[in-house]
């Protein structure tokens, strides 16, 4: 959000935290460019519709949600499993769908998935997510074939290991041992949505279909 903020963009944004909220609009407010927010969780049909009623005709979509529990695939709880594919796959769906036929009936738009390195990958520890984050690519790629007759932009920025919060779920200590061993130094938020404003920002003739960003030496 301060990205696209910083970029010039008039942003509504949304989260589960409400405080977290208040803070971001507030930084938002000292740099001149003030955003709307709602809190609320994407899971809920209802808020999704008064978050897109309120909304009313934005330009670009970010989808940014997204949750994480590590567990190798025979400890991983069904419950967990399931709030993975509910905000990464289908809350991400049940809005999208929402947004783009508005923007289907006024012939723009742009939607920008946030998926993951996991969307092509799969490895150790990570199977359901990296099976979350492929079926939001699938997702992605789908969107962008039927909705690019009307005229419609569909961008997907895949990170890889980023810092913040997202694993404070992945207690199992294998994943913990992981973690701790890794040798390489994750990517930063404001990189990630450094991508996300470049594909945003892109000229209406231009599409930035993939973007792909790793740590430097994890390839």
């Amino acid at each position: 959000v301060l990205a696209l903020v910083r970029a010039g963009a008039s942003v509504f944004a949304t989260g589960r935290r409400g405080a977290a909220l208040e803070e971001l609009a507030g930084a938002c407010n000292t740099l001149g460019n003030p955003i709307r927010t709602l809190a609320g969780d994407l899971g809920q049909s209802a808020f999704i519709a008064a978050m897109a009623e309120q909304a009313g005709e934005d330009d670009i979509l970010v989808n940014n949600a997204g949750v994480l529990t590590y567990a190798p695939v025979l400890d991983m709880e069904l419950a967990d499993c399931a709030a993975m594919f509910n905000t990464n796959v289908l809350a991400t769906f049940a809005l999208t769908q929402v947004i783009a036929r508005r923007m289907v009936a006024r012939g723009s738009g742009h939607i920008v998935m946030v998926t993951s390195t996991a969307a092509r990958e799969v490895y150790r520890l990570g199977g359901v997510y990296c099976a979350s984050k492929h079926a939001l690519s699938a997702l992605a790629r789908s969107l962008r074939l039927e909705l690019q007759a009307s005229g419609i932009r569909v961008s997907e920025v895949a990170p890889g290991m980023v810092d913040t919060d997202i694993r404070k779920n992945s207690k199992h200590e294998a994943v913990q041992a992981a973690l701790k061993s890794r040798t390489i130094s994750p990517l930063t938020p404001e990189e990630v949505a450094e991508a996300i404003v470049y594909a945003a920002a892109t000229p209406p003739n231009c599409c930035a279909d993939l973007i792909e960003l790793r740590p430097r030496g994890a390839a």
